[in-house]
């Protein structure tokens, strides 16, 4: 609600203050570090910046909470660390469970022990185990189209290039991290194949997109700022990298316009990973050997690969199949 200029509703809700971390020469040293560690494990630069994030937390609760450095903590004190964060802090089991992912890693990269024991216990104890996995819903062709138009519709500036984005994440299956990486130097506009080398598993790839997308993907190009091999394909009006949470934002804001109007279904969760999930189902479903779809996705280990040949979509058409054999 808005009345003269003012925001009364920001005006009205009472803002919680955040807690505020006293970063000590202890804490520091031990972040300096971890970051070491993480680079030398070719952590990419935002995962390595929420885990730092994290672990200011944790740091901060031992020397100014309890006086102890983390290889002082005993299994006791790991409990009260995560009675604060679900008490104090308010944070959710699933919030609560990247904090736990984080001090295993972290106590293994400083070679200290002490954390072993309340890893085994709360094992034994399933704390961490019933956290509910959330899975995506697939994105189809048509609800591409849908996506793709209300984009183009709105009055945003970069519409197309945000529109160009998502195509192409759609015809490569990449990652949004992926695409928004990319270089003219990783991109043949001749045949449209793209070579994909800041990956998630740090192994270059290859993928290609259609004819009609890298025309557009030319189009675009031509009104690039900086056009140099090292240069980034996506670019914003400063020449730089596009931010990966204004791609989603994006993306977001179209599904649930589309939602308001009834053409997505309100229980379906449609996130923009759901382009790559759905892409993934769709080769399957055409056939393609699940070992192949594993190298063109890039993923690690088969297991992965495996939970979109397991789908929901996948399942319901299986059951559909099955009734009509009845």
């Amino acid at each position: 609600m808005k009345e003269r200029g003012l925001n009364i509703k920001n005006l009205l809700l009472v803002k919680r203050p955040r807690e505020t971390i006293e970063e000590t020469d202890d804490i520091q040293k031990w972040i300096n570090r971890f970051k070491e560690e993480r680079e030398f494990d070719s952590k990419s630069e935002s995962t390595i910046k929420n885990d730092i994030t994290r672990l200011r937390v944790f740091l901060d609760f031992c020397y100014n909470r309890l006086g102890k450095g983390p290889e002082e903590m005993q299994t006791s004190d790991f409990v009260k660390f995560f009675n604060y964060l679900e008490k104090e802090r308010k944070l959710s089991k699933n919030t609560q469970k990247r904090y736990f992912d984080l001090l295993k890693v972290f106590y293994k990269l400083m070679r200290l022990k002490n954390f072993k024991e309340f890893a085994e216990e709360s094992k034994e104890r399933k704390r961490f185990s019933n956290i509910e996995i959330r899975h995506y819903d697939a994105v189809n062709a048509d609800m591409l189209n849908d996506i793709l138009s209300k984009i183009i519709e709105s009055n945003s500036r970069t519409k197309i290039r945000d529109a160009i984005i998502i195509r192409l994440l759609w015809d490569t299956r990449c990652r949004v991290s992926e695409i928004l990486n990319l270089k003219y130097k990783d991109v043949d506009f001749n045949s449209g194949v793209i070579r994909i080398t800041n990956t998630k598993n740090k192994e270059e790839r290859t993928v290609v997109c259609s004819s009609g997308t890298l025309e557009l993907l030319k189009y675009y190009c031509q009104f690039n700022i900086r056009q140099g091999p090292d240069n980034y394909i996506f670019q914003n009006s400063k020449g730089g990298r596009v931010r990966k949470d204004w791609i989603s934002e994006v993306f977001r804001k179209a599904v649930n316009e589309l939602k308001k109007e009834g053409k997505i279904p309100q229980n379906k969760r449609i996130v923009i990973h759901s382009l790559r999930h759905g892409r993934a189902v769709d080769l399957l479903e055409k056939g393609v050997p699940i070992d192949v779809v594993k190298e063109y996705l890039g993923h690690k280990s088969l297991e992965i690969t495996l939970f979109y040949s397991h789908s929901k979509e996948r399942t319901e058409k299986l059951l559909k199949v099955i009734k009509k054999m009845l």
